[in-house]
This record gives structure tokens, sequence and C-alpha cells, in this order.
């Protein structure tokens, strides 16, 4: 009987997986970069811990 609980486990989480898997695949991806081809998109920390103007 515990097999047969821990293979139906088993094959449920295997299941789960392979939807999860298959919706971050088969989802087209949040659209362009706004950054220019060829730039990683790097911020520096100083640039996020800065205030900026107008912000509390």
């Amino acid at each position: 009987m515990q097999d047969a609980i821990a293979i139906v486990i088993s094959v449920a989480a295997g299941l789960w997986l392979v939807r999860t898997l298959w919706r971050q695949v088969a989802t087209p991806s949040c659209g362009k970069a706004d950054t220019p081809p060829g730039v990683d998109g790097f911020v520096p920390l100083d640039d996020l811990t800065r205030k900026k103007s107008g912000r509390p």
C-alpha cells in the first residue's frame, strides 16, 4: 500500500513539474527589452541606493 501511495505521489509531482515547465516554455516572453542590443541591463548598486528627487 505504501508503494502505491509513493508511486501516485511521484507521478503527480512529475505531472505537475511537466505542466509547470511547459507553461514556462509555451508562454511568450515579457516583451522587447528597453535597452539597446548588447547591453546586459546591469544597474550599479549606487544608483539603486541613491534617493531620487521627489521620492520619499
